[in-house]
């Protein structure tokens, strides 16, 4: 600190100051510095009491723009931040700027004494990785699942000794919490299910009989009915239902010796036997994207590994463009629309002196040409899960948040 001074005409013959000046000026700085450093102490402990204040639209307008898997370290900042994200607000926001996100839900047990928990596939910087949500329990084996927004609805299973149950689990994916709610009037176990003009319908997962073999769920009343017969003849009687989707606004069920369909909004089934275009190529690992049936052929009998069925034509076309794909055991996979997109989950044995099973993760992209080609473009290819036991891979769901 510099310390300016008036000029005496108290000076030595040397044209320094005195002594006696010397003394003054020194006990005037002592005093300033004295008063300068109460100054900053009193503003370091004004300071103290000072709390950093973001305000609350400006942070949600913030957050709500960043992708969801930052959001737990997001949440570490402060209060502010932790407070906007655990908020429902913040998610009619993203809605509104538009800046929502599909994110994979996947089921995977490892049988005989696992049950089956589900798993978030999101990106890690820039690989995909598939991760346990702990805060949600297990589900019950042979329970079906639907997706409404950003809900799950989980329905039926066995418990024990191939116990049907009735129970339905909602989870709520933009904040992993679970609850139940209104139980099926039936038990059900591997029982077909869809959403079709925001109803979920449930088929079977019990013995065939007339008047209780389809229920329907009205999500905005909470209410679940039965649906009446007449019921599909060919159908097997045991109801159990491992394949199936919704297509073109029907419910869609391979069956072992029909695949069928029902259609809600008439009432009406429809059935194709062995044989048929519709069971050509269809199996377990097959999914739905954009009202066109995926799923793959291990046979290359359309010059591709990836084919696709148009309900409209009827008839099967090869993926082109798909032709190097990973060895990952297909029949055991499952495929999954994913924003748009088509993703593969599926084992994939490691080498003998490796202990343990990976599960891959193929992202194909989708375009639909004039001509009415559909050309797939791999965008990436990588392990998501390591399991020392084989990994049952039972459903994927997407749901917007």
């Amino acid at each position: 600190m510099a310390i300016i001074s008036e000029t005496s005409d108290n000076v030595s013959y040397s044209g320094g100051p005195s002594k006696n000046q010397k003394v003054v000026k020194e006990e005037e700085y002592q005093d300033e510095k004295a008063k300068e450093d109460d100054q900053e102490e009193e503003e370091v402990e004004n300071l103290d009491h000072v709390t950093p204040y973001i305000p609350e639209e400006l942070c949600e307008i913030t957050v709500a723009r960043v992708q969801r898997c930052h959001y737990p370290r997001l949440s570490l900042l402060s209060k502010a931040f932790r407070d906007v994200i655990s908020s429902e607000q913040l998610f009619v926001t993203r809605s509104d700027l538009g800046v929502t996100e599909p994110v994979l839900y996947t089921l995977i047990s490892s049988p005989p004494f696992d049950p089956p928990s589900w798993y978030i596939l999101h990106r890690s910087n820039i690989s995909l990785r598939l991760s346990r949500v702990t805060s949600l329990p297990p589900m019950f084996p042979g329970c079906t699942a639907v997706t409404i927004g950003h809900k799950i609805y989980v329905m039926g299973g066995c418990t024990g000794v191939n116990q049907p149950i009735k129970t339905v689990i909602v989870i709520d994916c933009r904040f992993h919490k679970w609850e139940c709610v209104k139980s099926m009037k039936r038990e059900r176990c591997y029982a077909a299910s869809g959403v079709i003009d925001g109803k979920i319908y449930v088929v079977g997962g019990r013995k065939k009989r007339y008047n209780d073999w389809v229920e329907v769920f009205d999500v905005e009343n909470g209410v679940w009915e039965t649906v009446p017969g007449p019921y599909i003849p060919f159908a097997s009687s045991s109801g159990m239902f491992l394949i199936h989707v919704v297509l073109d606004d029907k419910i869609y069920v391979l069956d072992d010796e029909y695949c069928f369909a029902y259609d809600p909004r008439r009432r009406r089934w429809g059935s194709w036997g062995i044989g048929s275009t519709q069971r050509d190529f269809w199996h377990a690992s097959s999914c739905v994207v954009d009202d066109f049936l995926y799923a793959i052929d291990t046979l290359w009998s359309l010059g591709s590994l990836i084919v696709v069925y148009d309900p409209r034509d009827m008839v099967w076309r090869p993926v082109k463009g798909v032709d190097h794909l990973p060895s990952l055991v297909y029949i055991e996979s499952k495929m999954a629309s994913f924003g748009g997109k088509l993703v593969i989950l599926g084992p994939c044995q490691r080498p003998y002196y490796h202990l343990g099973i990976d599960v891959w993760c193929v992202e194909v992209a989708l375009e639909k040409r004039e001509d009415g080609d559909i050309l797939g473009k791999v965008e990436s290819v990588s392990p998501v899960y390591s399991s020392f036991k084989w990994p049952f891979i039972e459903i994927s769901r997407t749901v917007t948040v």
